[in-house]
């Protein structure tokens, strides 16, 4: 699927869902990368629990268009795919 025609949708999930997401998301990457090696295990842990509700309730789109709006080449997108794995 190449989603020409499809729009960015969060389903299931209200505004405040979102922003508790989003909230929680940017303290588990904080961790990652300035926490001790037993506060990046645990936020990994966390990150991969959230990936599932996550991609259960945004579709493709929202994140390429996320990414095309961060500006994200392909080095920095790995780069943070690695640091997740």
């Amino acid at each position: 699927m190449n989603g020409i025609g499809q729009e960015p949708t969060i389903v299931g999930l209200n505004q405040l869902d979102v922003a508790i997401l989003m909230g929680k998301y940017s303290i588990l990457l904080g961790m990652i990368n300035f926490g001790t090696a037993k506060q990046k295990t645990i936020a990994k842990k966390i990150l991969k629990e959230m990936e599932s509700y996550i991609y259960n309730h945004i579709n493709p789109i929202s994140f390429e268009l996320g990414n095309r709006n961060l500006g994200l080449n392909e080095q920095e997108l790995h780069f943070i795919d690695y640091a997740l794995n």
